[in-house]
Order: C-alpha cells, then structure tokens, then sequence
C-alpha cells in the first residue's frame, strides 16, 4: 500500500504526463498529413492540355489516380506527370502507360520538386476521365 503523499504525487506525476500528451498529439498529428488535390475534374476531353501546376513541396511521396469512365470511338490517351521548380519551365517527371480502355490507372510518384501538374493528348475521338493526386508527408 501507498501512502497518502505518495498516491498524491503520482495523481499529480499522471496529471502531467496526460496534460503533455495532450499538448503534443495535435502537433503530432498535423506532422504527418496527406492532401487530395483534383488536377483534372471528370469530363469529357479532347485533344492535348494541361491541369494547373499545383504546389506540394511540402510533401514527400504521392499517388496519381487516373479514373476513365467512357471512351468514344477507337482513342487513346497519353498522361505526363510533369514537375516545375518555378511553375513557368515544366519537365517530364513520369510518363503513364498509355490508356485505350475505361478503368483505372494509378501511378506513384516521389523526388518531384516544388509543382507538378498533369499533361494529356487524346488520340482519336474522346475520353471520360479525371485525374486526382493524394500527396503525403
């Protein structure tokens, strides 16, 4: 059995250990976080473009997801993941296996630089399709 003065300094030794988790978890927390950003909205295209040069220098490592839905005639669709130190100068980071059917494409990438932004050429008639990046630190 504990003493009383003994009980007491533990209460207060547990009291200070919950308060310092409690302060730390947030900044734990907002450490370690992960961000969906839509470079390409779902929608029928044409042609070549490119998405908006988003920047994601604070992450380390991403996943890009390309969901095609509907493809119109015999096409095909070529994707570039390119990367920008300035978001002005882009350079060929990955290059997507080429798509010819509905489905789904996802292509990890890392070393990326400060921007990077989506390139695609429709071959042929149309597709249906958007492109969104899940990026982590």
């Amino acid at each position: 059995p504990f003493s009383q003065k003994q009980r007491n300094t533990m209460k207060r030794l547990f009291a200070t250990i919950l308060a310092t988790i409690l302060l730390i978890s947030p900044v734990l927390a907002d450490e370690h976080r992960a961000e969906d950003i839509t470079f390409l909205a779902s929608g029928v295209k044409t042609g070549t473009a490119q998405s908006t040069g988003f920047n994601i220098e604070e992450y380390i490592e991403g996943q890009i997801l390309v969901d095609v839905t509907a493809e119109s005639g015999t096409s095909t669709l070529d994707i570039t993941i390119e990367t920008s130190a300035d978001n002005s100068t882009w350079f060929t980071h990955t290059t997507l296996t080429q798509i010819s059917a509905t489905g789904r494409v996802r292509q990890a990438i890392t070393n990326f630089g400060k921007y990077v932004r989506i390139n695609y050429t429709v071959g042929g008639t149309s597709f249906t399709f958007s492109v969104v990046g899940v990026f982590k630190n």
